[in-house]
């Protein structure tokens, strides 16, 4: 089921949620809404589900206008960061919940429930726990059988809303594995909320970035953060040092006050000896977080800081050959550098 979103217009009071977007989700296709707290993520997402209504604009499935259409008629699945199990029914009553309250006349008889909840418990590979309870399960257990629960229903369209977003890191990390994988396998049309950079790279076919009501950039992930459409995009995407002016231009370009360069971290090289466009710095700190390093450097001419990462073994390497220590003056070269100039879009040499 394909979606399209056609200036789409939302507001609540003078907060302008959804600002004349325009947004195409082709059928199969897992695409993240990503973006900060206020962006109007979520409320893109409960306006294709019909929980809310725009303001102006439409939005249609495969085609057909369903703009006014009842939630029920949409044919969605809808996940909800907080999983709304209910608690006094087993994981396989939860799963079949959906199927038992149709109408007579479209709910399916009881052994083909009984097989269809059977396949998607195994499908989330939790069938050995379709007899316990809620509070029974894990969360990452629970957001998986809601998931579940999500699919009973055949929907054309799968919403996700913040779904890992109450579950700790390393179960976050195995459950946005495990969506890509499940989606792989059932195809269906998937939109998910997120304000984790990491997870809808990791997860989605294509990323849309957001920002106050506005659609900032949509693209593939490597697309996005490779060739960020804004400073907003670029700095949402990870951590990145800002320069104005001349650092990084090459002898003979021009640069102003106004203009502004972005090198991200692990762009930034250590080198011993003066470039035309390295920077001068003395090392302030090294910080050893597992496999990476963060190096934080103060520079000469304006006594601000810019950070620099690698892997641990590449900086043991470095600190040997260049005997670093907290003090010592080094430079710094971009490998790469972003510029964004008033009114134009990036150029990356």
């Amino acid at each position: 089921m394909s979606i399209e979103i056609r200036n789409l217009n939302k507001r609540f009071g003078a907060t302008v949620v959804c600002d004349n977007l325009n947004l195409d989700i082709p059928s199969g296709e897992l695409v993240a809404l990503l973006g900060p707290s206020g962006s109007g993520k979520t409320s893109l997402l409960r306006i294709i589900a019909g929980l809310e209504r725009p303001d102006s604009g439409s939005v249609l499935f495969h085609g057909e206008d369903a703009t006014h259409a009842d939630v029920r008629e949409r044919q969605v699945g809808f996940v909800f960061q907080h999983y709304a199990l209910f608690a006094h029914m087993s994981i396989f009553e939860n799963v079949a919940f959906g199927l038992r309250v149709r109408p007579r006349a479209t709910r399916p008889s009881e052994a083909v429930i009984r097989t269809k909840v059977t396949e998607l418990l195994k499908l989330v590979q939790l069938d050995w726990i379709a007899d316990r309870f809620p509070h029974q399960l894990s969360g990452g257990q629970r957001q998986r059988i809601a998931l579940a629960r999500a699919l009973a229903v055949e929907p054309k369209v799968l919403l996700l809303d913040e779904p890992f977003g109450a579950l700790d890191a390393k179960v976050r990390k195995e459950l946005r594995r495990w969506l890509r994988r499940l989606h792989d396998e059932v195809h269906v049309t998937s939109v998910f909320v997120t304000h984790d950079q990491d997870e809808a790279m990791e997860v989605a076919d294509r990323v849309v970035v957001m920002n106050q009501g506005r659609i900032e950039q949509d693209g593939a992930p490597d697309e996005v953060y490779d060739h960020p459409a804004s400073p907003f995009v670029l700095q949402f995407l990870g951590d990145v040092n800002l320069f104005h002016g001349r650092f990084g231009h090459t002898p003979g370009g021009v640069a102003s006050d106004a203009d502004v360069s972005y090198v991200r971290p692990h762009e930034l090289e250590i080198v011993a000896e003066a470039h035309p466009d390295s920077l001068a710095v003395t090392l302030s700190q090294a910080l050893t977080v597992g496999p990476q390093t963060r190096i934080e450097f103060k520079r000469l001419d304006d006594g601000s800081f810019v950070d620099v990462e690698m892997p641990r073994s590449d900086y043991i390497t470095l600190r040997d050959q260049l005997g670093l220590q907290n003090g010592s003056r080094v430079h710094l070269k971009p490998r790469r550098i972003t510029r964004f100039t008033a009114g134009a879009n990036p150029n990356s040499p």
